[in-house]
């Protein structure tokens, strides 16, 4: 509707500008049909989500802490609905063929700090970042959903992560379930600073030592999640998952000393859809 008034507000000043500048209307009639033709309208589907989660204060930590947050997601109409984890970046797909589908992804990562948390008192902070990055997944059948992951955050101490996983995936009646495996890795960069202990920490905080890590697996897990679909508008997911840190990342003295290698998190997000045309 807002798209039509603007077409006859711009015609009315069209006539008004014929009419003071002496041309009559019909000696401009090709070209203002032209001109204020109406283009083919998109339609998207909009859907704009309410997210809670229980999860670890930090990455390594043993204590729990809820959070809140709003994120949206959108395709077009007649893009079929496929189905996405919770725990996915934000994306939308700019290639698809077949079961396989790519996209720039992008994930907030929350920061570590010592202000906030006594027991890190004296160790370095981890500040929060936006990851960005590219989404690879590919359809086995119509079952299971296979993806990965690879993102950089914004700061030159982010360093790299790329995170896999696997899905079965079930429809039926108006529920979707989903269960499958994880793993995550991390280049050196990133095991550093965010599991790395400097000389200056060890001096500060008594319960840790210098450490060094390498690049490496950071975590292996398990992810599940279950969406009803209320009706064509709303629907709610029940999501929850398990990662446990190995490799350089277990050995860190943060994790050993301080935190904890088991990470669990469950999570409860409301979704509502609605279409807009453009």
């Amino acid at each position: 509707m807002g798209h039509e008034r603007m077409l006859r507000l711009a015609a009315l000043i069209g006539a008004a500008v014929l009419v003071f500048s002496g041309i009559k209307p019909s000696q401009a009639a090709d070209k203002s049909d032209i001109a204020f033709a109406s283009k083919p309208i998109d339609t998207w589907i909009v859907t704009v989500k309410a997210n809670t989660q229980v999860t670890p204060k930090w990455t390594g930590a043993k204590d729990m802490g809820f959070i809140a947050y709003p994120s949206m997601s959108f395709r077009k109409s007649d893009a079929p609905v496929r189905f996405s984890s919770p725990d996915d970046g934000i994306s939308f797909d700019v290639f698809s063929m077949g079961g396989l589908s790519l996209a720039p992804v992008f994930k907030f990562r929350g920061g570590r700090y010592d202000g906030q948390h006594k027991e890190l008192k004296g160790i370095h902070e981890t500040k929060w970042t936006l990851e960005g990055g590219l989404q690879a997944t590919y359809w086995i059948g119509s079952n299971i959903r296979t993806k990965v992951e690879v993102r950089r955050g914004f700061r030159g101490k982010d360093g790299f992560e790329a995170s896999f996983g696997a899905d079965f995936v079930n429809s039926f009646n108006n529920w979707t379930v989903a269960i499958g495996p994880r793993l995550t890795l991390a280049d050196a960069r990133f095991m550093k600073y965010h599991y790395g202990v400097t000389a200056l920490d060890a001096q500060q905080n008594s319960k840790v030592t210098e450490y060094k890590p390498d690049a490496g697996i950071k975590s292996v897990g398990l992810y599940a999640s279950a969406t009803y679909k209320f009706n064509d508008s709303w629907s709610g997911t029940l999501h929850g998952g398990y990662d446990r840190l190995v490799g350089n990342a277990a050995k860190s003295p943060i994790i050993k000393n301080i935190g904890s290698p088991n990470q669990y998190m469950i999570g409860l997000t409301l979704a509502y859809s609605f279409p807009v045309k453009w």
